[in-house]
């Protein structure tokens, strides 16, 4: 028995026609093994925006959903397994007794208009919805039908196993049989799985074992110059000069007007069920196992794959209504403007020690670690700076600041060769375990590179932080020459993952309030000194020999990873 696999629905690039086409879920013969080539293109890290959400239903659904489209954004449909038939009013989908094929898996869904539609599927079936009512058309094959596509003119094409291609006039179905080359007819066999059009005149099929079929208005012709033996699922036609198509073992194709290339895939380990190109920098395909990718014009961005990772079989846009479909009944829908994966982090701030005569400096630190079970982005770290201090630049000098005994907890200040050129200081990072873990502390050597002034805000930019990976960044601040401060000193980190806040850390008070004068202020200004956790210790004066501790300063603060900020 044939195992079937879900393909995606072709939501057709028509310009003017409304309505909708698409294909469904694939029975494929066993590919060859991707090649290297296949796995050339790496993808982003799985985008910190979500983008496809859940979309629930009031009833039970087990069957897999192979074909989707709509029509426009109250009037949809799709399609599944065992006759299963779905509309979308708008705010909702509910299930449709069409009555008809009841045992047959409907692979492939097509509408012209809110009047007209067509669904094909195993067996040569085809349902035709016209104003309110389905009747069965009269099928010239028994072959599985995999793909659907209307025209502007209102003919509909479909496509199935064997190299099956039939065309519907407006009254019957017939059979067409594709050209080689030349002209001279074509014996084509590969089951043929996609099919897409640009207007009336230009479009391509494409199937198993490579094949691809272009149509000129006129005819299908076989296009001799596949770069692909792969099983191909889905094309997508944007416009008369670019096309996509996607397939098994991650392939993806582009046409340029010209030729089809092979693009490289990041998704070698996973089939490619569907493509859906809106533009030429907005597209997104679907496949095995939740895999789910958008393109943006340069390169192709990993999703977060839906809970349970069902395989995705079909998806549909009408303007910024979308919807995808798979296995299980799975529908999720498109959100316009996103909204951000759940992200967990460990993130606080902890204040060190207030200047010293040898460290004329705050020593304030961020503990970073990631709880979730994701690699976070592109992360940067911004700490608004208050009003009265700017960041402590080390003398440039060939040697540390005289006198370098540094604060405990915090590596001395890097020597550079420009004030302007900065380097923050790095510390050793706690030990990077889960939350919970018995392992023993492993202190990680940490570089953050250089830090940039934006917007008064200290930005560093850390990069991918992995799950359960920490890290430690210590920031030093002076008084800012001409510029009075305003009490009480409050410090606010946030990380943020591509421009996106993602954690805020708790506000911390760097110092309480105003410092009283005392006798030797001329020296050493009284200074309020922050504990951990943020709570400030009552203002001491300073002493003279360095060691704060004994006078009653607040010792170094190391942050200690608790969960929860």
């Amino acid at each position: 028995m044939k195992r079937i696999f879900g393909l995606l629905f072709l939501l057709v690039s028509l310009g003017p026609i409304l309505g909708c086409s698409g294909s469904g879920a694939v029975s494929p013969l066993t590919p060859t093994k991707a090649t290297q080539q296949d796995a050339s293109t790496s993808a982003e890290e799985d985008s910190s925006v979500v983008y496809w959400t859940s979309f629930p239903v009031t009833f039970s659904m087990t069957d897999p959903l192979n074909a989707v489209c709509l029509v426009n954004k109250k009037t949809g449909w799709a399609c599944g397994n065992n006759g299963l038939v779905l509309k979308w009013d708008g705010e909702t989908w509910s299930k449709v007794d069409t009555g008809l094929a009841k045992n047959e898996n409907l692979m492939a869904v097509a509408f012209a208009d809110e009047n007209e539609g067509w669904i094909t599927g195993t067996h040569g079936v085809i349902l035709h919805y016209n104003n309110g009512s389905w009747n069965l058309d009269a099928s010239p094959t028994q072959e599985i039908l995999y793909s659907a596509v209307v025209t502007p003119s209102r003919g509909v094409w479909t496509v199935g196993s064997n190299g099956t291609l039939l065309i519907y006039n407006g009254i019957s179905w017939g059979k067409v049989t594709p050209v080689a080359p030349g002209g001279a007819p074509a014996t084509v066999t590969d089951d043929i799985y996609g099919i897409s059009l640009y207007g009336q005149n230009n479009g391509w099929a494409c199937g198993n074992r490579g094949l691809i079929l272009s149509f000129d208005g006129q005819k299908w012709q076989t296009y001799s110059a596949s770069p692909s033996t792969e099983r191909l699922n889905s094309v997508s036609v944007i416009s008369e000069v670019q096309a996509w198509i996607v397939g098994a073992y991650g392939t993806i194709l582009r046409y340029n007007g010209t030729s089809w290339s092979k693009m490289g895939s990041a998704f070698s380990g996973f089939d490619l069920y569907n493509i859906r190109m809106k533009s030429d920098d907005d597209g997104w395909t679907v496949g095995q196992d939740g895999t789910l990718t958008y393109y943006d014009g340069s390169r192709w961005i990993s999703h977060q794959k839906p809970d349970g990772k069902p395989s995705l079989n079909a998806i549909a846009f009408y303007k910024d209504v979308g919807f995808i479909v798979g296995q299980n009944g799975t529908i999720l829908k498109f959100e316009p403007n996103g909204e951000m994966a759940k992200f967990s982090f460990l993130f606080k701030g902890a204040v060190g020690k207030p200047p010293s005569k040898e460290n004329p400096f705050w020593s304030f630190s961020y503990t970073i670690m990631n709880q979730s079970p994701k690699t976070s982005p592109l992360v940067t770290l911004d700490v608004p700076l208050p009003k009265g201090l700017e960041p402590y630049l080390p003398k440039p000098t060939a040697t540390s600041t005289p006198g370098g005994t540094p604060a405990p907890g915090a590596a001395a200040p890097t020597p550079t060769a420009s004030p302007t050129s900065v380097a923050p200081v790095a510390t050793a990072s706690p030990q990077a375990v889960k939350p919970g873990s018995s392992a023993s502390p492993v202190p990680q050597s940490l570089s953050m590179g250089t830090f940039k002034m934006k917007d008064n805000n200290m930005e560093w930019e850390i990069g991918n932080i992995a799950s359960s990976e920490m890290k430690t960044i210590t920031v030093l601040l002076e008084d800012k020459k001409g510029e009075k401060k305003e009490y009480p000193v409050i410090l606010k980190g946030v990380l943020k993952s591509t421009d996106k806040v993602i954690a805020e850390a708790a506000p911390v008070t760097l110092i309480s309030s105003e410092p009283k004068l005392g006798p030797r202020a001329a020296l050493f200004p009284a200074t309020p000194v922050a504990t951990a956790s943020g709570i400030p210790a009552q203002p001491t004066a300073v002493p003279t020999n360095g060691n704060d501790s004994e006078q009653g300063g607040a010792p170094s603060a190391q942050p200690t990873p608790t969960p929860g900020h």
